[in-house]
């Protein structure tokens, strides 16, 4: 009897790693192979050596791109907190051969304390344009900036800065209104270990914040890596990048602003942000082929890593998207894809502290 108690408890458990190996192994994408394939004419964009972590696109057609990113949760090689400049940079899509500019902070004081991650766009009806900035403040104190744009000056004005208790491990954000919000908390500790830990254990503590008037409430709990997060072009669907699942997760937006779970969009790659096109309401997702060789180039900044941006049509029918790779690369050209921002037959492609890259796209949609 006593023979078979310990063999069931030995069945057990190794089934239960087994399966905890296996999920590892998808998740880091180890077993994949990576093709190289681009929608038409790439070329990087000068002057942006330092990363180009997410995009938004306003209704004119600019794109503002964050650089200089540092994600926690890596052993990062120290090159990138000796050497990289944290800034917002803009890039013209109806003048792309200008290649990108720097955008002036109003007060400059603020960039002494300064590291954008994810950011979201929102146009009033009077036309007034406003930056939301996941900004890693130092002392792991994430918190959210709101900035006007003025175009005639190149310039982002300081409006305030947004913290709360449930913001405590930003990674992107969905503006809703003038200071309400949707953000990812894509771990739960800030200790760098402990955040490996996460990772490596699959743990399902992030999640999804709304923001509103002060308060701050979970929406949505119980993902493994809450990544890149955006809208519907209805404002009805929210999507969440969850690339420790290898998926999108969509959720329908309830009129309290709640989240109800809808379907998961399977991808078979490491989700990182999405561009949602206003048009069509295609998603634009750009990721890690194979995100344990990510973790490699950030320990090892000289170390190549591949990049990859999926096209899905028709997200909010859980039986019939149809996902297109648009770009794809094992890492001979760019390093570390982090969005894929889609405006005009052009495709800019960011990454985590990579370059930039502008397509052509002359494949047909």
């Amino acid at each position: 009897m006593a023979r078979r108690i310990v063999l069931v408890v030995v069945a057990v458990s190794s089934a239960v790693v087994l399966n905890h190996v296996a999920k590892l192994l998808m998740a880091t994408g180890i077993l994949k192979h990576v093709y190289n394939h681009v929608p038409g004419n790439c070329s990087f964009v000068p002057g942006v050596e330092q990363g180009s972590e997410d995009i938004v696109l306003s209704s004119s057609g600019l794109a503002f791109i964050s650089s200089g990113l540092v994600p926690a949760g890596f052993i990062a090689d120290p090159v990138y907190e000796s050497t990289f400049v944290s800034r917002i940079l803009v890039f013209d899509y109806q003048n792309p051969t200008k290649g990108a500019k720097k955008v002036n902070i109003v007060p400059k004081s603020l960039e002494e304390d300064f590291m954008p991650h994810g950011l979201s766009l929102y146009e009033d009806k009077s036309g007034e344009v406003r930056l939301f900035v996941v900004n890693h403040a130092k002392g792991h104190k994430d918190r959210v900036e709101l900035f006007r744009f003025d175009a005639d000056s190149n310039s982002l004005h300081h409006i305030k800065s947004v913290t709360h208790p449930l913001l405590y491990s930003l990674n992107d954000i969905v503006a809703t209104g003038l200071e309400t919000f949707y953000a990812t908390n894509d771990k739960y500790t800030n200790g760098l270990y402990s955040r490996m830990a996460e990772i490596w254990l699959l743990l399902p503590w992030s999640n999804v914040v709304y923001y509103s008037g002060g308060e701050a409430i979970i929406v949505a709990d119980g993902l493994m890596y809450a990544n890149g997060i955006n809208l519907s072009p209805d404002s009805k669907l929210l999507y969440v990048a969850n690339p420790t699942d290898y998926a999108v997760t969509v959720y329908h937006r309830q009129d309290d602003n709640t989240l109800k779970f809808s379907h998961d969009i399977l991808l078979y790659a490491g989700a990182d942000n999405i561009f949602v096109d206003s048009s069509s309401g295609d998603l634009w997702v750009a990721g890690h082929p194979k995100p344990v060789h990510f973790a490699w180039h950030m320990e090892n900044a000289s170390y190549p890593c591949g990049s990859q941006v999926l096209r899905i049509e028709n997200p909010a029918d859980e039986k019939t998207p149809r996902i297109t790779e648009m770009y794809s690369d094992d890492g001979r050209w760019l390093w570390g894809s982090s969005v894929g921002c889609y405006h005009d037959k052009q495709l800019l492609i960011g990454t985590v502290n990579h370059k930039l890259m502008h397509c052509t796209v002359d494949v047909p949609l």
